[in-house]
């Protein structure tokens, strides 16, 4: 599949185009990043063992920064049995794996999802 950029080289702001291409390019990067790891948060909360539903419930997206977001589990949930945050969720990845699986299956996918969204971005 080709993928083009169009450019209007008749236009009167083309230096300003090219300038705004790379923030427009990170801008489409970080969207294929955070739909991916909404992908990854939806497939860790399937495939994690439930017994109270607290550390599935605790799978969740972060946003760190502007350009940056993290996948998590366990934390601000609390354990209905314990009354205790979770805070297993390492040991339950060891033992079970739900996120990194979760990883594995949607990496292949995410390069194409970052040339997509930046071809969108500036073509």
């Amino acid at each position: 599949m080709t993928r083009a950029i169009k450019l209007d080289w008749f236009s009167t702001t083309v230096k300003e185009d090219l300038a705004k291409l790379p923030e427009k390019m990170l801008d489409g990067a970080f969207e294929a990043i955070n739909q991916a790891a909404d992908l990854i948060v939806g497939l860790a909360q399937v495939n994690v063992r439930v017994d109270t539903g607290s550390l599935r419930d605790s799978i969740r997206k972060e946003r760190v920064s502007s350009r940056v977001v993290r996948v998590r589990a366990g934390g601000y949930v609390t354990n209905p049995k314990t009354g205790k945050l979770v805070n297993y969720a390492a040991v339950i990845e060891q033992r079970y794996p739900f996120l990194s699986p979760a990883v594995r299956s949607v990496y292949p996918q995410i390069r194409t999802m970052i040339e997509n969204r930046v071809v969108e971005k500036v073509g």
